[in-house]
């Protein structure tokens, strides 16, 4: 469970978010809505700890597994190894199984595996970013616009994939995919632009 209580974010005189207070629970999916410069992505890095310089309370020592909007895969990785990282230091087979596996199910090729991220396409990149992020064996999940560079067929499929992996821990997505709000277990948080 995360709890953030009057949570206020600021950018000099400019505020983010205002006394923001809201539970998370230990499992189901949140999609954060809202206009441009609202503060969704700001909120999605304070509950991960990547921004501290808040007031306010928010539950503190909690795993997270992050997509970011921008890709951040290693150059010199291929998108195999890129997504087996996520049992750093030292990729195990069991790992690389697994990852293998939830490529090809994101409709990668076995090709396509072995590409380096500067031999793939946005969208494949988009699709290697969120395989790690699934991956990772953390109880809270965070996305960030994961359906952003992707065609319609792969977006519904990432977004029911993200829909099966809120049974079994919390799932925060920050989306302008409209398909994301008529999921059946989405419940939605909007983000009010204070400017």
């Amino acid at each position: 469970m995360i709890k953030l209580k009057n949570v206020t974010k600021a950018y000099g005189k400019r505020k983010i978010l205002d006394n923001f207070s809201y539970t998370f629970a230990d499992s189901g999916l949140y999609v954060v809505v809202g206009e441009s410069g609202a503060g969704k992505t700001t909120l999605l890095r304070i509950i991960a700890g990547l921004d501290k310089a808040f007031t306010g309370r928010i539950t503190e020592g909690i795993r997270v597994s992050y997509a970011f909007q921008e890709h951040r895969l290693f150059d010199t990785l291929s998108a195999l190894e890129n997504v087996s990282l996520v049992s750093f230091p030292e990729p195990n087979a069991k790992t690389e199984a697994k990852a293998r596996e939830l490529l090809i199910s994101l409709g990668l090729t076995e090709e396509e595996l072995s590409l380096r991220p500067k031999e793939l396409s946005g969208g494949m990149k988009q699709r290697v970013s969120i395989a790690r992020a699934l991956l990772r064996e953390a109880p809270i999940l965070i996305l960030d616009e994961p359906t952003k560079e992707l065609d319609r067929q792969n977006s519904e499929l990432i977004l029911s994939l993200i829909e099966k992996e809120s049974e079994k821990r919390t799932v925060i997505l920050v989306t302008h995919d409209s398909r994301a709000l008529s999921l059946p277990a989405a419940k939605i948080i909007k983000i009010k632009n204070l400017h």
